[in-house]
């Protein structure tokens, strides 16, 4: 009786289908309810993003940057893969899940500790261009390190057990705190780099807290740390680490070098160009989080298969959405952030290129961790990277923030030729197509329309 009554409304069968779809458990459905939560948390950095900028100014949108961003770069440098370990391992030996989270923990905390002592030394030297306060205050923020390092283990702790519900409530009531506060600020006059760079850093550390004690409380008497645990999660998290180094590395590698380049202004234009520039890398990152642990679990070709048709899917989508906003650039940037923000225009579009391939090379990087094959990504990785800095150096003194553009893209290019030759040389594999076909949009259709039917069969 309810399915007739269903069929007689087509007009809500649009809203109807997308529900039971984002309800189901399926990875197809995690995939999709991680990129909707995506968007929101886009949504979410844009307003900041405007916050900022609008009452700081380039200048003082640069400070911000460079008081905000070393704590979370140093952070995920010392990482050592442990994140990637956990998932891998766990994935493997389910029986010893609560062990490897607890020795993950401890190892993260060493590694958060030596974040720390690393920046308080270096900041100094390399944000020679700011003022005392500033450098002062970015010190200051590397006691954040450790819980920084600790926050990665709990989100791969949670893709472990599918957990994605809390795993995006805990990625969006950040930012949404931080906006909030923010805007508190701006209401009581007291806004300013110091307090807006507080904002950003501080909501986090409760939330992560209370994940942690989460975690610990689940596990109870599972928390064992072992030897055993400590050579598998370092092992692979050694072969990983490159990898997450990496990638790590090329997403805060710009800003770290621009700080040291240029002046704070030219700094506060770039943070504009590449937060904006990231609304695309929604696509890749949605996929990425699921696409690692169910690839883990497959056979070669199996997950060759599944990754490129990821691939394909999450590339057409964030390019097409790089193309509008192409279009819709000269409007946006003065609309959203001030007259003064135009001067980023050429460089925000270089990076929509770059974004959206480097979103696409990460999402094909996920076959070789899901076959244990790690070192492989970390090489090629490596050497796009190896390729960027000096390119930096090179380009940015001569031509400023498009020499920064110009360098990021032809790092982005070179990783992405790597990763697909070494599908052929390494595994031994035909690369399959690399832009959409049929049996994709088959794939999609059939996926959507089973999961419907086993959620109606459950109703």
């Amino acid at each position: 009786m309810e399915q007739s009554n269903v069929k007689s409304f087509p007009g809500r069968s649009v809203f109807s289908t997308f529900g039971r779809f984002a309800r189901s458990k399926a990875h197809s459905s995690a995939a999709l309810k991680t990129m909707f939560f995506s968007i929101f948390i886009l949504v979410i950095n844009m307003l900041t993003g405007v916050l900022t900028a609008r009452f700081l100014g380039p200048t003082g949108r640069g400070e911000q940057t460079a008081m905000v961003n070393w704590s979370q770069f140093l952070a995920f440098c010392m990482t050592f893969g442990i994140p990637s370990a956990l998932v891998y391992n766990a994935k493997k030996k389910e029986e010893q899940e609560g062990g490897l989270y607890a020795t993950a923990l401890v190892m993260g905390i060493g590694f958060g500790l030596a974040a720390t002592a690393i920046g308080v030394i270096v900041l100094p030297f390399w944000l020679k261009s700011f003022n005392h306060d500033v450098i002062l205050f970015a010190q200051w923020s590397m006691i954040l390190c450790p819980i920084v390092v600790i926050s990665q283990i709990n989100n791969a702790i949670l893709q472990v057990r599918d957990d994605y519900k809390r795993y995006n409530r805990l990625r969006y009531i950040v930012p949404l705190t931080t906006m909030l506060i923010l805007a508190a600020l701006i209401l009581t006059g007291t806004m300013n780099a110091h307090t807006s760079a507080a904002a950003y850093l501080l909501p986090a550390v409760p939330f992560y807290i209370a994940m942690t004690v989460r975690m610990l409380r689940i596990y109870g008497k599972q928390l064992k740390v072992s030897l055993d645990n400590f050579k598998r999660l370092f092992t692979y998290g050694l072969g990983s680490y490159g990898n997450d180094l990496m990638g790590q590395v090329s997403y805060y590698i710009d800003q770290i070098l621009i700080a040291g380049l240029l002046s704070p202004a030219d700094l506060g234009l770039y943070a504009v160009a590449v937060s904006l520039a990231k609304m695309v890398n929604v696509f890749s990152n949605s996929i990425i989080v699921v696409l690692f642990p169910k690839a883990s679990g497959l056979d070669k070709q199996e997950a060759v298969n599944i990754t490129f048709r990821a691939f394909r899917i999450s590339t057409a989508v964030t390019l097409l959405a790089s193309l509008v906003l192409m279009l819709i650039a000269p409007y946006v940037l003065t609309l959203l952030y001030g007259p003064e923000f135009k001067e980023a225009l050429t460089v925000f579009r270089l990076l929509l290129l770059q974004i959206a391939i480097g979103g696409g090379t990460m999402v094909l990087a996920q076959a070789f961790m899901a076959l244990g094959k790690p070192k492989v990504v970390t090489l090629l990785q490596g050497l796009g990277l190896v390729l960027v800095v000096p390119m930096l150096f090179l380009l940015v003194p001569r031509y400023g923030l498009v020499g920064a553009g110009y360098a990021m893209l032809a790092s982005v290019l070179i990783r992405f030729i790597f990763i697909l030759l070494n599908f052929k040389y390494s595994l031994k594999m035909k690369i399959p197509p690399l832009w959409v076909t049929r049996e994709d949009i088959k794939w999609l259709r059939s996926t959507m329309n089973s999961t419907l039917r086993k959620k109606s069969v459950n109703v």
